[in-house]
């Protein structure tokens, strides 16, 4: 009977001994770090490009807009407001600023002509270098090489060949030279 009762107790204390080891973590419990209803319409998103002079980077910031209020969506996508807030756009040139030695250095990517003379923020354009995923897929830019210094206009346009054609056009006329610096992007975040 005394063995029957230590084996009973062996028993009893290995069981409690292999419930008292720590459990494995690993309980393929994944959960995503952001759920997005994907058949829900895309916020607003704007886009803008800014410059460094000092080195000729080109940075391409998107900033979504929640709607103010609700309207229908259009190519899946909610419209964007009717006036972009001018702080967007400032906030687009902050985001230069932290990367530069010289916030002077940051400029709208649309620059007026003569830009290569007085390469400063006023001879720059924030709306023209800004495109809505409302009215365009691409926003796309085309530079002329002007001594050390790219000088460049932005278009937005539905497709990618549409954007860097516009651009490219815009930059020949407004800069009298060949542009063949070009480059587009999506408006909205890629999946």
């Amino acid at each position: 009977m005394a063995r029957l009762i230590i084996a009973g107790l062996l028993t009893l204390v290995s069981a409690c001994a292999a419930l008292a080891a720590p459990a494995p973590f690993q309980r393929d419990l994944f959960i995503p770090p952001v759920i997005e209803d994907t058949g829900s319409a895309a916020q607003c998103t704007v886009a803008y490009l800014v410059t460094d002079v000092s080195t000729n980077d080109t940075y391409l910031l998107r900033m979504r807009i929640a709607p103010a209020q609700i309207l229908p969506a259009v190519r899946n996508r909610l419209p964007c407001p009717a006036t972009i807030p001018p702080r967007l756009s400032v906030r687009a040139l902050d985001a230069c600023t932290v990367r530069v030695d010289d916030p002077n250095n940051c400029v709208y990517a649309d620059m007026a002509r003569g830009f290569e003379r007085e390469p400063i923020g006023r001879n720059t354009s924030s709306n023209g270098s800004r495109c809505q995923s409302d009215r365009a897929d691409f926003i796309a830019l085309a530079c002329a090489r002007m001594g050390s210094l790219d000088v460049c206009s932005v278009a937005c346009g539905m497709t990618e060949q549409e954007a860097k054609a516009t651009a490219r056009a815009r930059c020949e006329d407004k800069h009298q030279a060949a542009c063949p610096v070009t480059s587009a992007e999506a408006v909205l975040v890629p999946p």
